[in-house]
């Protein structure tokens, strides 16, 4: 069969054949949906079956997640209960002792009614029969311990747990508080088990009449016991669904509760189970619970049947979960009979479903197949008329298609690599086609370029010698790559990465120059913030030391060439940065730094460098032609000293900063940039040593002191482990009696055989911080030294430590408890000697230390009264016990007019505030005449004693207290 084919019935043959094809995809689209429905039927009905049982699997989560819940309540609330029902029991114990002690106190001996009270507190029992009453009296010794009554009378205060706590003694220090009671934690061998120690919590009360401590406790663990028993009841009586509920077990197979079983009681181990079906899923299930929990199907039981045979039983689904806190496994089962109605009830909805679905299909594909032929047919005409259009046209757009397949051929080879921007040129270099990429880092649309030369884009930057480089390097290898700049279409200059290639055809002649390239200013942006970090300081903006190196080594290689011959370093340091610091805090010290750099900047001219190479450091190189730059130097340094010590005012902050400079210059103090350095460091330090806020030039002595200095340092550091510290005693002595009532701890430093005097190293050790283990091996060896004393039956009422300012802060409070705990010396008989700038540094941190000192029991004596702040009204503020008045003011005495009216006028505000009042520097009879007639307390002076070893003041001690 032959079938005609022209301009006509091309069309029409199309149409049919669409129509068929409309036809035979309708046919198959309705066979493919009715197929794929009820093959996916039995599909949904698993899935529906699988979403039942997931909802109740979420039930059965969330019924044991209730039951997890309500346990955890139960664990946390042990602690609670045992602490508060301990507390019910001694305070019943206490009102029975206070009860006795009231009726019989007067009428019967002390040792009587102590007898009657411990009787009547030794039978009572609670807890079940193991709790009792305890009395410990606050020296440690058993008064009533009705458990072990062999015990009464014997001291217990060494007795320890296994974590090393000293049982005693925390219980004495449970009841050391204004309400006289507390709680002790700690371990001890619960009854019946002498190999392992439990957690304890004991509540006690302090019993004032004898000095007593009635306290009673209990395990914890027994008091969680109690609490699982009453989980266990609520746990047994909650039922969900028809046929729910929880079954509880523990870790060891002993089933505590399950309302069906064959066991004759619980709770009881599964192997002894008569049933074997049921040990089988017992087993199962302890299993389950060992690898953590989860879902498990089994045969179980029919609920409310009485027949426990095979027949009886059906499958459940439960959910095991493990409670680690008590051991426990629960187990939450449904039976699959209670959602089956459900199923099938949704199943039959699903099929019904089906069918109504298939017929609404078959309607719709109806339609649609008759719109489609509708369509079709209209189609077909229409393209019927095109078709003949485009056979009268083709032979038209036969030419046009030929330039197009050159053009594409074109395009092809520019866009192979269009990441980035591509320029082609022809071998004329004038441009024939650009890419997006061009235009997007030029600003050069194609039409604006295409015809003109590259060098439309020439930034000025490079010489002719460099463009004809390139050329060179291409006539010989067809590649150049390398860096170059080039300007966008604003007249923005951007650097590029550029790669230039030369297509060419078979015959080797230049087809085209391909370049591509790369904007790289970000780059370049990130190299630039690279070495700004690396070279200058994130918080002033300055340079930093690596840059301040190059800059004066430039400088040292410019004099060697003679274009200057001299120049100056300047080295500045803040006075007292530190305190700045550890007062106001960090964020006030960074805003101090970078107001000085700002200051700093703006009094130098644009040639010299100002630099931070460190902390409060700053460093300014200072340039010059012959003696102009010491003279520059000079005048700078006078300028800065004024400008740096204006006040700092930003908000709340006014604050007065100093600066101390030290001066080197090249080539006399030094010809590298780390001997300048050096030597203005010394500079600096002779400038601070010189009273601080004035600058120096650099001698060769200087290196010197600092040399001296440093090995003084360094010494200092090493002297306590070399033994080199002693403490002397300076004797102090009451006035009327002349009795000895204390001392003064002093520090001496034996160092290469020689005494450094205190004004010597104090200082260093408070300007380097050694100032605080310093002060604490003082604090250490001085109350271990009178803890010693005290167990040799010696009598000294008081020990006085200085305290620097540097340790007096929050944690000087714990040092000082830990001394105290560790030596065993009574807080009671220590006192702590602070100087006014020390109480004023931070008012209301030493209003809450001196609080805390006064109830520790520890006393307070105000150093060097009347050298400081000498202020009336934090006198009244402070809790202080003791008034120092300084020597200064007991040189003049009696003759000196001014020492008189200060004197006399310090121990008339003493005596009205209440405060004991001592004298130093007390070295003649008139002077301590005339203290004894103005009512002084106390001295300390030569005209008793000097300061003395320790060996002397225990020989002067030992007089005092007279033959033992």
């Amino acid at each position: 069969m032959s079938f005609r084919i022209d301009a006509h019935s091309i069309p029409r043959y199309q149409t049919w054949g669409m129509m068929g094809v409309v036809l035979l995809l309708l046919i198959t689209v309705f066979g493919f949906f009715v197929s794929r429905e009820y093959a996916a039927d039995d599909k949904r009905t698993a899935l529906l079956y699988q979403e039942i049982v997931n909802s109740q699997k979420d039930r059965l989560r969330t019924e044991l997640s209730s039951a997890q819940d309500y346990i955890r309540f139960m664990n946390q609330q042990a602690d609670t209960v045992l602490m508060q029902n301990v507390k019910d029991q001694v305070d019943q114990a206490y009102s029975v002792a206070t009860s006795i002690y009231q009726r019989l106190n007067g009428s019967r001996p002390e040792a009587e009614v102590q007898q009657v009270i411990r009787e009547a507190l030794r039978h009572i029992r609670f807890f079940n029969g193991r709790g009792y009453v305890f009395i410990d009296d606050m020296d440690g010794r058993c008064v009533l311990l009705p458990t072990a009554p062999q015990l009464e009378g014997q001291s217990l205060w060494d007795n320890q747990d296994d974590n090393g706590l000293y049982i005693m003694r925390s219980l004495i220090d449970a009841v050391k508080n204004p309400s006289g009671a507390g709680y002790s934690r700690y371990r001890w061998y619960p009854p019946g088990n002498t190999d392992e120690m439990k957690e304890k919590i004991t509540y006690v009360r302090y019993f004032e009449p004898f000095d007593w401590v009635i306290g009673a406790g209990d395990y914890i663990f027994q008091t969680e016991n109690d609490l699982k028993d009453e989980a266990l009841k609520r746990i047994s009586a909650q039922r969900f669904g028809r046929n729910g509920y929880i079954a509880v077990l523990d870790l060891a197979g002993n089933v505590l509760y399950t309302p069906y079983t064959s066991a004759k009681s619980l709770p009881a181990h599964y192997s002894a189970f008569s049933d074997a079906q049921e040990r089988r899923v017992v087993g199962d299930i302890m299993e389950i619970a060992e690898q953590g929990g989860g879902f498990t199907e089994y045969d179980w039981f029919i609920p409310n049947g009485d027949d426990k045979s095979a027949q009886n039983l059906t499958a459940k689904l439960s959910l095991v979960d493990v409670v680690p806190l008590w051991d426990w496994v629960l187990v939450a089962g449904v039976y699959p009979e209670e959602f089956q109605e459900v199923f099938h009830l949704q199943q039959k909805e699903l099929q019904e479903k089906l069918e109504a679905d298939g017929w609404f299909l078959l309607l719709s594909l109806s339609c649609a197949g008759f719109f489609m032929m509708l369509i079709v047919w209209v189609y077909g005409q229409w393209l019927k008329r095109l078709f003949l259009k485009y056979s009268a046209d083709i032979e038209s757009k036969q030419e046009q298609i030929e330039d197009d397949a050159r053009s594409l051929k074109i395009a092809a080879r520019v866009f192979d690599t269009a990441r980035e921007g591509i320029m082609v040129t022809d071998p004329d270099n004038r441009i024939v086609a650009v890419n997006s990429s061009f235009t997007e880092i030029t600003g050069y649309a194609a039409s604006e370029v295409v015809g003109l030369l590259p060098s439309l884009l020439a930034s000025g930057r490079h010489s002719p010698d460099f463009y004809r480089g390139i050329w060179e390097t291409l006539a010989v290898s067809d590649q150049w790559s390398g860096e170059i700049w080039n300007n966008t279409k604003s007249g923005q200059t951007f650097p590029e990465q550029l790669s230039i290639s030369v297509s060419k055809d078979e015959a080797g002649e230049v087809v085209n120059y391909i370049a591509t390239f790369s904007d790289v200013t970000d780059k370049k942006r990130a190299e630039e913030q690279l070495r700004y970090l690396a070279e200058y300081d994130d918080l002033t903006g300055l340079p930093n030391r690596r840059l301040l190196m190059d800059r004066v080594v430039q400088t040292i290689a410019r004099a060697k060439r003679h274009e200057l011959r001299r120049f100056s370093l300047m080295f500045i340091d803040l006075d007292r940065f530190k305190s700045i610091n550890d007062s106001l805090g960090h964020s006030v010290g960074d805003l101090v730094l970078q107001e000085v750099s700002q200051r700093l900047q703006g009094a130098v001219r644009e040639i010299d460098t100002v630099s931070r190479i460190g902390g409060d450091e700053f460093v300014i190189l200072v340039t010059g032609k012959g003696s102009d730059a010491v003279i520059s130097a000079a005048n700078l340094a006078h300028r800065l000293l004024k400008m740096v010590s204006e006040p700092i005012q930003d908000q709340d902050l006014d604050l007065v900063v100093t600066p101390s400079i030290g001066i080197v210059s090249y080539p006399a103090d030094g010809e590298d940039f780390e001997t300048l350095l050096r030597n203005a460091d010394a500079a600096l330090y002779h400038a601070k040593s010189r009273g601080r806020n004035n600058y120096q030039f650099y001698d060769c002595k200087m290196n010197e002191k600092a040399s001296a200095r440093l090995k003084l340092e360094n010494a200092l550091r090493q002297a306590i482990e070399k033994g080199e510290m002693q403490l002397y005693y300076q004797p102090q002595y009451k006035l009327g009696t002349n009795e000895l009532s204390g001392c003064e701890v002093l520090l001496r430093w034996f160092h290469a055989g020689e005494l450094i005097s205190p004004d010597v190293f104090i200082p260093l050790a408070e300007e380097t911080g050694f100032i605080l283990p310093l002060g604490k091996w003082v604090l250490e060896e001085g109350c271990r030294q009178g803890a010693e004393w005290l167990e040799e039956g010696v009598n000294l009422p008081s020990i006085a430590i200085n305290v620097s300012a540097f340790q007096f802060r929050q944690e000087f409070y714990r040092t000082v408890d830990s001394v105290l705990r560790h030596t065993g010396f009574p807080p009671e008989l220590l006192v702590l000697e602070v100087t006014e700038s020390a109480l004023m540094s931070d008012v209301s941190r030493t209003e809450f230390l001196l609080t805390q000192f006064r109830d520790l029991g520890i006393q307070i004596a105000l150093d060097d009264f009347g050298t400081g702040y000498s202020s009336l009204a934090y006198l009244k503020k402070f809790s202080l016990d003791k008034l120092k008045i300084d020597r200064a003011f007991i040189d003049g005495l009696p003759d000196d007019q001014d020492d008189i009216a200060i004197t006399s006028s310090i121990l008339d505000v003493a005596k009205h505030l209440g405060l004991e009042t001592i004298a130093e520097g007390v070295e003649t009879e008139a002077q301590l005449n005339f203290l004894e007639a103005y009512g002084c307390d106390q001295v300390q002076g030569f005209y008793f004693s000097k300061p003395l070893p320790l060996s002397e003041f225990e020989l002067l001690i030992s007089s005092a207290n007279g033959p033992s």
